[in-house]
């Protein structure tokens, strides 16, 4: 799980990054995330960002600016909505490869051989599987070559017949990896108790499916931002992709969470980081990669290991 999932393990593949953290230096983001449009061809019961605009699109001019002076490791495009919905997503993904970014492409799958041409150039592709709660069939890239990925939410369309069609895909298909999770609108105690039960369940279906648990908490203080920051169709830069999932979110990016307008974030990282106002943020699902950045800082008899 820790190579194809965000734990917070493989910050430790990037100990230059820590080090200036540790020592109260500048940092730039290790993977920039990319919502590049509002737009859906999909209206997900359990979608965290149900309430809102459903025709917001990103300027790619504004994009490729960004990127360009963010300086990412990697960036990584997904939803808002729907990658795929976003008319110079392709364009995008091209220019992002002639600057030398690694790329990764999170999808529900529905349009992504017809709208990515480009594909191959990808370092990997998560396709959400709950498009088959909705579709009956969703074309597959035959001649991907990077890390292909599937992903299923455990949701109330969730049945039989379902999981029946998801092992047939991985049968066909051979994903490097299947990631289930919960669907996380709900409340912790009612997420503690449907991981222990899906857990139970999916350890039957057997490799390479795993199911990752979810689990709230709320950071003392949030630096994970620094490392992983979200862009937004709106124009803001968030701390994370799941600021949608707190109490007060209202299941959209509600203002209250944003961080940083695009430009006032480029002249942050210009600065050491300062952590991220988290009081809001009662239903964090990071508290694992803050912990870590928290132990980073600790000075207290750190000889002792």
């Amino acid at each position: 799980m820790n190579s194809y999932v965000s734990t917070g393990m493989k910050l430790l593949r990037h100990l230059d990054q820590l080090k200036k953290f540790q020592e109260g230096e500048k940092i730039f983001p290790i993977s920039l995330q990319v919502a590049p449009t509002s737009r859906c061809n999909l209206n997900c019961s359990f979608c965290s960002n149900a309430n809102r605009e459903k025709h917001e699109d990103l300027d790619s001019r504004k994009i490729i600016d960004f990127i360009d002076r963010a300086k990412p490791l990697t960036v990584e495009w997904t939803g808002g909505g729907d990658p795929t919905m976003y008319v110079e997503m392709n364009d995008l993904i091209k220019y992002a490869n002639k600057r030398g970014f690694q790329q990764g492409f999170i999808t529900n799958g529905i349009q992504l051989v017809e709208k990515i041409p480009s594909l191959k150039v990808l370092k990997w592709i998560r396709i959400s599987l709950n498009s088959l709660d909705y579709v009956k069939d969703i074309e597959i890239p035959k001649d991907y070559y990077g890390t292909l990925g599937f992903s299923y939410v455990i949701n109330e369309k969730t049945n039989s017949n379902i999981i029946v069609k998801l092992k047939q895909y991985i049968e066909k298909y051979q994903p490097k990896y299947v990631r289930v999770v919960p669907d996380c609108q709900t409340t912790s105690e009612q997420l503690d108790q449907r991981n222990e039960v899906y857990s139970q369940v999916v350890q039957g279906w057997g490799s390479p499916v795993f199911y990752q648990a979810k689990k709230y908490s709320q950071p003392k203080r949030c630096w994970w931002c620094w490392f992983k920051p979200f862009v937004l169709h709106n124009g803001y830069v968030y701390p994370c992709s799941s600021v949608v999932l707190n109490d007060t979110s209202e299941r959209t990016f509600h203002k209250k969470f944003r961080w940083f307008s695009m430009e006032e974030y480029l002249e942050a990282i210009k600065y050491p980081p300062r952590p991220f106002n988290s009081d809001n943020c009662s239903s964090c699902v990071f508290g694992q990669q803050n912990e870590l950045l928290e132990a980073v800082l600790n000075s207290e008899m750190e000889d002792f290991v």
